[in-house]
């Protein structure tokens, strides 16, 4: 009986720890790209920054308090140095990148925009 009750706990808590462990690498991509923003002299890099911010600042649960916002930041913070923070921001693109593929892949083709051809009348022989 004492096995169903762990295994039930195990079950109940291991969604948890996945869902902690996404927030700290969410955190990190936070940190990165807030720092890759401020720093990035060329525009590209700086927009591609900012959209990785507000990526992954969407995917912060809801449910977080500010303490709990600021231990994780404060965690994920210290994971970093300026040796892995281009690792760290490479990682973090390549999986808004498989995102974006993936909606891609379940998205109707787009329709081409350009008008079609005008036909061309056939003369009338007599």
């Amino acid at each position: 009986m004492k096995l169903a009750h762990i295994a039930i706990g195990v079950a109940l808590l291991a969604p948890a720890a996945t869902a902690a462990a996404q927030s700290q690498n969410d955190a990190k991509c936070i940190l990165v790209a807030t720092a890759f923003a401020k720093s990035s002299k060329d525009a590209n890099s700086q927009k591609a920054a900012e959209l990785a911010y507000y990526f992954y600042l969407g995917r912060i649960g809801d449910g977080m308090s500010a303490a709990q916002a600021k231990t994780m930041f404060d965690t994920a913070g210290k994971a970093l140095t300026n040796e892995n923070a281009g690792p760290t921001m490479d990682a973090c693109v390549k999986t808004i990148q498989a995102r974006m593929t993936l909606l891609q892949s379940i998205s109707p083709p787009a329709q081409s925009t350009q008008p079609a051809p005008p036909t061309q009348k056939k003369p009338e022989g007599r």
